[in-house]
């Protein structure tokens, strides 16, 4: 984990994943459309909370991300470990580890 990177990123960071990533047609997108389409999630939502405006450092903003998709999982009767096994899973293979 970069949790020291996290610490320090902030939004123009995002923006800059988002502006930075090719998007492929037609084909399976690659990591850097991942973490783009991921980056653009976290800046729609950190900007719906207002953590834009507060400039709060981007691992906070997914703190808090995750804990109201933790929220969204207890209401809709979701197991989220089960869903967070799943995801690790899957970037993983994305990864090739």
């Amino acid at each position: 984990m970069k949790t020291e990177q996290a610490e320090t990123a902030s939004i123009p960071e995002l923006l800059a994943l988002i502006v930075g990533a090719e998007q492929s047609q037609g084909t399976e997108p690659d990591n850097a459309e991942r973490s783009a389409l991921a980056a653009e999630v976290l800046c729609y939502f950190a900007n719906r909370t207002g953590q834009t405006r507060n400039g709060d450092p981007v691992d906070t903003i997914m703190v808090d991300l995750v804990t109201d998709l933790l929220h969204l999982c207890g209401s809709m009767d979701i197991d989220f470990n089960g869903v967070l096994a799943v995801a690790a899973m899957h970037h993983g293979d994305e990864c090739g580890s």
